[in-house]
């Protein structure tokens, strides 16, 4: 099967359906996506539930469609937690995910998680920010011995969630883990970047430690992965930047109520107008 046109700053289409590993590749290369997401937060897909066979039968499946796993880390796994103890438990547990994304040969995507802190605030969340970048650099030497790959997702930056508060989702959160960690990659999620930031800025401002991307729309309040079309996201001026600054990457589509080969139409679409617009 052919896979679909795309723009030329796509190096590959990724579906992010929250199906199991097995009907995730089916859906995926059925609607024309070179990777798909397998997302460990869901109990099917967690560490504990991968064996050698259903391992090698993945694998299998990737050389038959040439397609290749991105393993979506579990969002709730506390690697920034003031408690320390909880902390280095949760190191222990994405050790699993990396070596779970050795063997489908597929890079591994983290997030900051959550605190939850109804007074101290402003102290807490710095003690966590620190606290996940020392939980970053522990992962990227444990993965680098693997052969493993790991990006940074950044969260949603929720403004009316009080007292639970996620970690690493607004630009000076990223720069402060960039400056301690220049060589940490990020897979950016434009549709969270839009939840309390500007994501044309946040894009501009990092897009050089950028290697993938998830689109989907919303309202600026909630996480609703409309479509491209469907939201407070200008995807025309999203696309613009991107040209501007000749970035290249992944694209993930995670727009419900869309299959991932109506998204790509619409980001072509959406591409074309943009290029054409540039040229006049």
């Amino acid at each position: 099967m052919e896979r679909s046109m795309h723009p030329p700053f796509v190096t590959g289409f990724s579906a992010q359906d929250y199906l199991t590993a097995e009907a995730g590749i089916e859906s995926a290369h059925q609607n024309n996506a070179k990777h798909w997401y397998i997302d460990v937060s869901l109990e099917s897909e967690r560490p504990d539930q991968w064996n050698s066979d259903r391992i090698n039968h993945i694998v299998q499946q990737c050389d038959a469609y040439d397609m290749s796993p991105i393993i979506h880390g579990n969002f709730k796994a506390p690697l920034s937690s003031d408690v320390d103890e909880l902390r280095l438990v949760s190191l222990e547990y994405v050790k699993k995910e990396i070596e779970l994304a050795k063997n489908l040969n597929a890079p591994l995507i983290i997030h900051g998680g959550a605190i939850v802190e109804p007074r101290l605030v402003t102290i807490v969340k710095k003690k966590a920010l620190d606290n996940f970048i020392l939980s970053v650099e522990f992962l990227l030497n444990y993965a680098e011995k693997l052969g493993v790959e790991i990006y940074l997702e950044n969260l949603s930056n929720y403004q009316h969630y009080s007292p639970f508060h996620y970690i690493f989702t607004y630009p000076e959160e990223v720069s402060r883990v960039l400056e301690k960690i220049p060589e940490a990659k990020i897979f950016f999620d434009v549709g969270h970047a839009n939840i309390g930031n500007d994501p044309i800025s946040f894009f501009e401002q990092f897009h050089r430690s950028i290697v993938g991307m998830s689109f989907s729309n919303n309202n600026g309040l909630k996480d609703q992965h409309y479509g491209l079309l469907n939201g407070e996201i200008n995807y025309y001026q999203i696309v613009e930047k991107i040209l501007n600054v000749k970035w290249e990457g992944i694209i993930a589509f995670e727009t419900r109520g869309k299959t991932v080969m109506q998204s790509i139409h619409e980001l072509n679409e959406i591409c074309i107008s943009v290029t054409k617009k540039r040229a006049a």
